[in-house]
């Protein structure tokens, strides 16, 4: 943990920027000391100071640094200090002030300061037509350098920013498909419930046709079952509009189960793919909405096998357990397009299990096949 913490600690920027700084303004006054600059020492070193110490905080201030570093050579000039005999200090000093101003500063305003920059060397620094071509060549490459520097960042943030969007239009999609296919569901539930209550309603009218005489609180009974079961397919019908959309319009009828998963096949098998279908356990009655989950399960399994391996061989087995009814789909993973999900498909997969109390999955099982899996609780269905 130590190791860690000194090693982040000596990786930030503004340490980094202060042991520059201190190296610079070492080498500035050992040249200073030994004579390697010419001038008088009193101006030498404590303007060699004030040419390399702001460099610890180039990146927070570049345009500032950039004005010291500068105003530093014109007072060390001006003091009679010869920067152009030999100073590495100094021209390590401007081109990382020049090199940082291009890095972190806009464009028009880096521009401004790397000829300032120029300007400043090329009167102070580097004289002459040789010193003019080295100034350019240093200065403008340091400028050069800084502006690469910014614009792989801002072409690193760029797709950062993209990367972002893309996760957020991608989290968006999935939100948007969930509520779809939990609004389809509910439609499905719709009718699956409204024909129940249909049937309660017309077999509590029937019943209390033949009551016999005086049976007047069966009769009484028999009626308000009637008059809740109308009073429920009332509220339906409305639930049914706030769930319709324009494009699907509401089925007639209950929906499908699991007996006629045996045409679902056929379907399926016309369409080009062989469709193997396997029971095991002892099949028995399942409530109206369960026995719609799993038949809905497999049909968007199957449909994802049409879309993404056509042609292969697939596999659905039935399993009547003694709590659980389990569902499983399998089919030999296409190579043209790898089959590797089950896009939004599984998305109503999950959502129907969820409902019941269940799980569903889908993904490669290792050995070059797609496997689709589902268990739904019976006890959730009761």
């Amino acid at each position: 943990m130590l190791r860690k913490a000194r090693g982040t600690w000596l990786g930030s920027a503004s340490v980094q920027d202060a042991v520059v700084a201190t190296a610079v303004a070492v080498l500035a006054e050992v040249e200073a000391f030994s004579g390697q600059v010419a001038g008088p020492r009193a101006a030498s070193l404590p303007l060699g100071l004030l040419m390399t110490l702001p460099l610890a905080v180039r990146r927070r201030s570049p345009l500032l640094v950039l004005a010291v570093v500068m105003l530093s050579f014109v007072f060390q000039s001006a003091a009679g200090v010869n920067l152009e005999s030999g100073s590495l200090a100094s021209v390590l000093a401007g081109l990382l002030a020049v090199y940082t101003v291009a890095a972190h500063v806009p464009l028009q305003l880096a521009l401004v300061g790397g000829a300032f920059a120029y300007a400043v060397t090329a009167a102070t620094v580097l004289r002459g037509a040789g010193g003019l071509a080295w100034g350019l060549i240093l200065v403008g490459g340091a400028w050069m350098a800084g502006a690469a520097l910014r614009s792989r960042r801002d072409q690193a943030d760029a797709a950062v920013e993209r990367a972002r969007e893309l996760e957020r239009e991608r989290e968006s999609l999935a939100l948007r498909a969930v509520a779809d296919e939990r609004s389809r569901i509910a439609r499905e539930l719709h009718d699956v419930v409204t024909h129940s209550v249909s049937v309660i309603v017309v077999q509590a009218a029937a019943a209390e046709q033949v009551l016999p005489a005086g049976g007047d609180e069966a009769r009484e009974a028999l009626h308000a079952i009637q008059t809740t079961g109308r009073q429920a397919l009332r509220e339906l019908r409305r639930l049914l509009g706030v769930l319709r959309t324009e494009e699907i319009s509401p089925t007639r009828g209950p929906q499908p189960g699991l007996e006629a998963l045996e045409e679902l096949a056929d379907h399926v098998r016309q369409a080009g793919t062989p469709v193997a279908v396997r029971v095991e356990g002892t099949s028995a009655p399942l409530p109206a909405g369960l026995d719609l989950a799993a038949f809905r399960i497999v049909q968007e399994a199957l449909t994802n096998v049409l879309k993404h391996a056509p042609g292969t061989q697939t596999d659905v087995t039935i399993g009547y357990r003694a709590d659980a009814l389990e569902l499983e789909v399998t089919n030999a993973m296409s190579r043209a397009n790898g089959q590797e999900h089950a896009g939004h498909g599984l998305i109503g997969m999950r959502e129907r299990a969820l409902l019941y109390g269940g799980v569903a999955d889908a993904g490669p099982d290792g050995a070059g096949r797609f496997v689709v899996r589902a268990r739904l609780p019976l006890d959730a269905a009761t």
